[in-house]
């Protein structure tokens, strides 16, 4: 399956759960679905029965100066796409996907719906103004992540965002120690259940 995009198309693996709603899967720039946190969000999204779109997209391929065009154009075809296909619907990304969250027009959406940020890039000021009007979202960031700069991520702090703030974890989410990644898993899952399951409150 695949989206239709001016710079041709964007194939996507669709993952069918019990229809209890949709989660759309934005893979990071080198982290596609198939790295362990989309790969847990996935299990997780289907595990509670929703089923689960993966995108999977190249953003190399495109040209520089086209780069921001072509995500708009993506964002805005996903979610047609997904409020056609299903009750409710949130938005996942990691890293450069989250673009992607920060720049699809939620609002327009005529079903319930939220967005899942995980590692955002929150220096460019599309991702840092989406995160501060965020209504219902769940953040990830780790404190060894020079991505995302803690004096940023405390100024976002507000009730319509609940912020994971995991202390020895990089980029990945991860640490050189296994058994603290596997602890950063353990709350990063146990966080997207919560919120996820928030939906059928």
């Amino acid at each position: 399956m695949e989206f239709a995009t001016t710079h041709g198309t964007v194939p996507f693996r669709y993952h069918e759960g019990e229809g209890r709603g949709l989660v759309v899967v934005y893979p990071g720039l080198h982290y596609p679905a198939a790295y362990p946190l989309l790969y847990c969000a996935r299990k997780t999204a289907l595990f509670l029965g929703w089923d689960v779109v993966e995108l999977e997209y190249d953003l190399t391929k495109i040209p520089r100066g086209q780069r921001g065009t072509w995500l708009e154009e993506l964002a805005h075809t996903t979610l047609a796409w997904a409020e056609e296909h299903a009750p409710r619907v949130v938005l996942l990304g990691k890293s450069l996907g989250t673009v992607l969250l920060a720049i699809a027009p939620m609002t327009t959406l005529s079903v319930p719906w939220g967005r899942v940020w995980v590692t955002p890039l929150v220096r460019q000021k599309v991702i840092e103004r989406a995160l501060a009007k965020e209504t219902r979202g769940l953040a990830f960031a780790g404190g060894r992540d020079r991505y995302i700069p803690k004096e940023i991520w405390d100024r976002l702090a507000h009730p319509g965002l609940t912020q994971v703030w995991l202390e020895d974890a990089d980029h990945k989410l991860e640490d050189p120690d296994p058994r603290v990644t596997l602890d950063h898993c353990s709350r990063y899952l146990h966080e997207l259940i919560g919120f996820m399951r928030a939906f059928d409150a």
